[in-house]
């Protein structure tokens, strides 16, 4: 009995001098959570709509439907837009943002004016579609960015003049011109990005296609030449989704 306890007691005295031995335990920081901020860099596609209003100067170089060759006769025009738009940002220097964006529309822009001639509303146009193709140049205050953009555009136009007849043997004639129009456009918007991938914009767009000679002709192959000047504002509301864009998200810091 008195060996068991006395081998008992140097088992404990040896456990306690081992426990003695041992490093302290180290202390672990708990980790610091940090956001990664938000960046406009990226690829998107996205669709808009909304309204333009035009100004055409037809200058009527024979006479055919002014009081005189020379003539000028103007047209305002008006209509909705429905379109789409494809473009990558990419943020640099903190906060600019720098981009490029292609957009395409069918528009439904026209208008008419009575004919100088015959007094009735015979001369129309019809802006079909527009596109553009633009770099951006923006700042962004977090997920709000304020840009501005400029390039290239495109118009599709349809014209047609409707002759009344008159005396007895002249009778009712149409004369018809389908045209395509390259000009410049400059614009300005500001866009909310109110997800990670998905953002909502307001943009304004002036459009300015110059002027451009165009025939109007009839069934029979009459000619008008008529020269036309047009310029395009259109102010439109849109959505983007960004379909290659870095991830908001968190990392730890120590």
């Amino acid at each position: 009995m008195k060996k068991l306890l006395l081998a008992t007691s140097a088992l404990a005295l040896a456990g306690s001098a081992n426990a003695a031995d041992m490093p302290a335990r180290i202390a672990v920081k708990s980790p610091i959570v940090a956001a990664i901020p938000f960046t406009w860099t990226g690829c998107y596609v996205g669709a808009h709509a909304g309204y333009g209003w035009g100004r055409e100067n037809f200058n009527d170089i024979l006479g055919n439907f002014s009081a005189a060759p020379g003539d000028n006769l103007r047209i305002k025009s008006e209509g909705a837009i429905v379109g789409g738009q494809l473009g990558c940002n990419y943020q640099v220097a903190s906060n600019w943002v720098i981009g490029v964006e292609g957009m395409g529309a069918w528009t439904d822009i026209k208008g008419s004016a009575p004919d100088l001639v015959f007094g009735t509303k015979n001369l129309s146009s019809k802006t079909e579609a527009l596109a553009s193709i633009t770099g951006r140049l923006g700042y962004s205050f977090d997920r709000v960015l304020f840009y501005g953009k400029g390039g290239g555009a495109f118009a599709r136009d349809r014209y047609q003049e409707n002759t009344p007849g008159f005396l007895p043997f002249i009778g009712p004639n149409v004369f018809t011109a389908r045209t395509d129009r390259f000009g410049w456009t400059l614009g300005a918007g500001v866009e909310w990005a109110f997800a990670n991938n998905w953002s909502a914009k307001l943009e304004y767009n002036h459009y300015d296609f110059g002027t451009k000679g165009v025939n109007l002709t009839d069934a029979t192959g009459i000619i008008i030449p008529i020269n036309v000047s047009q310029r395009i504002d259109t102010v439109t509301v849109g959505i983007n989704y960004r379909f290659w864009a870095p991830q908001s998200a968190v990392v730890a810091r120590y």
